[in-house]
């Protein structure tokens, strides 16, 4: 069933731009109909004529329409009857889950699955649409792929900040000396081992203020960058305890087939003027 219900959507959305399809050709569309389903027959002249005559002259003076040829490919499915503005604006109705399993089914969906208009139009349905002048230099899938796994790692960050675990947190940062990390308390840590040990004061002072309470963020407002092994993040964290909110940047760079952060920066949000108190954790 998980694998049949996103080409029941796409089909049904399908025969929906199918209608349109008719509706805005300025033509019979009983024509359109029996040019896809009728194979035209090729004569002498080596024009497809309407008529089935040679003389490459077509039925009423239509001369040189091309706005009608529908190329048919026998055994062909719906999907692949249709124009590729059709399918695109069609497999745009599923989310990532379902354009994946989708591209599971068979060679047809999985060509379809991967075309990049879809892909694009996913992008800016699941993600910031601010940055028109973005062109993937591999194209809009393996970007999107990008984008959603520095998400998810960014994610990671403040799962990390909540079990307020140093050696996940060691491994997270990339051991370099360019890295920086300045909390929301405004202090600026450059360094790894700075770095390091501002979090292992952070954890410990969290202890102390909320008892081992687990402090937990929600993120909004997640606006990403990619380009090649740098990416980017702002958002406003919003922790589950008497804190915050913040504006937030955290810059990552991808070595060895992992993300690591080399950038955190936190500060509060105003609020009427004047800013929250603040959580060393931020």
């Amino acid at each position: 069933m998980h694998l049949l219900r996103p080409i029941l959507i796409a089909a049904g959305a399908a025969t929906v731009c199918s209608l349109c399809a008719f509706w805005a050709v300025r033509s019979d569309p009983a024509r359109l109909i029996f040019r896809i389903l009728f194979k035209r027959r090729e004569t002498k002249c080596g024009c497809a004529c309407c008529c089935g005559e040679g003389g490459g002259e077509r039925r009423n003076g239509e001369m040189g329409s091309e706005a009608m040829d529908v190329d048919v490919k026998e055994g062909a499915s719906m999907m692949e009857q249709l124009v590729p503005e059709i399918t695109t604006h069609a497999l745009s109705y599923l989310d990532y889950t379902s354009l994946c399993r989708l591209s599971m089914t068979n060679s047809a969906m999985r060509r379809a699955a991967n075309d990049d208009g879809a892909w694009k139009a996913l992008y800016k349905k699941d993600f910031t649409t601010e940055q028109f002048n973005v062109n993937p230099r591999n194209g809009w899938k393996a970007y999107y792929a990008a984008t959603r796994a520095v998400i998810n790692v960014n994610a990671e960050f403040y799962n990390i900040i909540r079990e307020r675990s140093l050696p996940l947190m060691s491994r997270f940062w990339l051991n370099a000396e360019y890295v920086k990390c300045v909390h929301s308390s405004g202090e600026l840590f450059s360094g790894y081992n700075a770095v390091m040990d501002s979090w292992a004061l952070a954890f410990n002072w969290g202890q102390g203020a909320g008892g081992g309470q687990a402090v937990g963020f929600q993120l909004q407002d997640v606006r990403a960058r990619v380009l090649s092994d740098m990416a980017w993040l702002t958002f406003k964290a919003y922790p589950d305890v008497d804190a915050g909110p913040f504006h937030v940047t955290n810059v990552y760079e991808f070595h060895n087939g992992h993300w690591y952060m080399v950038h955190h920066h936190s500060s509060p949000i105003l609020m009427d003027g004047a800013p929250n108190q603040f959580n060393f954790l931020g």
